[in-house]
């Protein structure tokens, strides 16, 4: 009498391409985490980071993303990755995209991951969306990815198969548009997969500083702060003031939707559904109202600061600071204080 097993295998795992800067995983990781999370729960299957690092980073990387509950960290370890280039992160892991079974991996859609994830689904033969807003099941075995286009001007969808039989699928995916993974102190160390790195090539480009980015001409979706201004400010010359501000707390100057079609300043600076969805650790929003598509574009902000004459104005309903009173009082005072307290701590430094 013979006795038959039946295992049952998972799904194919949804993937995550961990963004790291400085030795530290940064937050749009755990964003995708969040929404990873959701998708693995529809298909019951389970949440995968990959992971790239220096040996000297690693240890503090993989217990950033423990309390965030993957079920593995897929690590690829090697001091050429301590720093991103094209060359070292495209040799590191296409045969692992390309080999390994997953039905999704989500990837950052930063300045590095934008850079990276083309290559990877073109050499991997993976479908591949970019610029994606969301990502939601609508069913076990498709997907809709909503994408924006023309600048933010537009917002495409798309209906992907999800599963056994269908093609696997990259999709870049925007900071600050999905809620943030909730960390579990109490989670355990997840299992932690190392891969043989493959021999790297010899780097054309060599890092040799780091050099913080302008933010005066920084793209607004990289900001880490960013001063907002809007039909408060009155006109074209009321940015003067906005800017000020974000000098002095080395911003970038961003815009309501209002402001732009008033020509107060270029649609490059305008944040909104209809401009750039951001998430700074810093959002100031002075003179804006807080239209809904405003809001959705700045909400996932670590800090919002608004400053409004109206009381009863939407922005307070998200913000975590607010000063109710005229912008062209409070704004010049606060910079001023600014100021006074940069010049004390570079006077007390010697």
């Amino acid at each position: 009498m013979s006795e038959t097993v039946v295992t049952h295998q998972l799904p194919a795992p949804v993937h995550v391409l961990a963004e790291v800067t400085d030795g530290h995983v940064q937050q749009v990781t755990l964003e995708l985490i969040g929404d990873a999370k959701k998708l693995a729960a529809v298909k019951k299957t389970t949440v995968e980071v990959v992971l790239a690092s220096a040996p000297e980073h690693s240890a503090r990387q993989i217990d950033q993303l423990r309390v965030h509950e993957p079920a593995k960290i897929h690590l690829f370890e090697h001091p050429m990755l301590a720093t991103y280039t094209t060359e070292t992160m495209l040799a590191a892991l296409q045969d692992f995209v390309t080999t390994t079974a997953f039905s999704l991996l989500l990837v950052p859609a930063t300045t590095n991951g934008r850079d990276l994830a083309v290559r990877l689904a073109a050499r991997a033969g993976l479908g591949y969306v970019p610029h994606a807003l969301t990502v939601r099941s609508t069913g076990t075995d498709k997907l809709e990815v909503t994408r924006v286009s023309h600048g933010g001007r537009i917002h495409v969808q798309s209906l992907w198969l999800w599963g056994e039989g269908a093609k696997k699928l990259l999709v870049t995916m925007k900071p600050g548009v999905a809620d943030a993974s909730l960390p579990n102190p109490d989670a355990l160390v997840p299992e932690v997969v190392r891969h043989v790195v493959v021999p790297l090539p010899k780097q054309r480009v060599r890092v040799r500083e780091h050099m913080p980015p302008d933010p005066r001409v920084q793209d607004l979706r990289d900001a880490e702060r960013i001063v907002s201004g809007g039909r408060g400010l009155g006109s074209a010359q009321g940015f003067a003031t906005i800017r000020e501000l974000a000098d002095a707390l080395r911003a970038s100057v961003g815009a309501s939707r209002v402001a732009v079609d008033l020509g107060w300043i270029p649609h490059e600076r305008q944040v909104g559904q209809t401009g750039k969805t951001v998430a700074p650790r810093l959002y100031v929003a002075a003179g804006i109202s807080g239209a809904s598509h405003h809001l959705m574009g700045m909400r996932g902000s670590d800090t919002i600061v608004a400053i409004n004459s109206d009381r009863k104005a939407p922005i307070f309903s998200v913000a975590h600071f607010g000063v109710v009173g005229d912008l062209h009082v409070l704004v010049p005072a606060l910079t001023r204080r600014i100021r006074d307290d940069q010049s004390k701590t570079a006077w007390e430094n010697g």
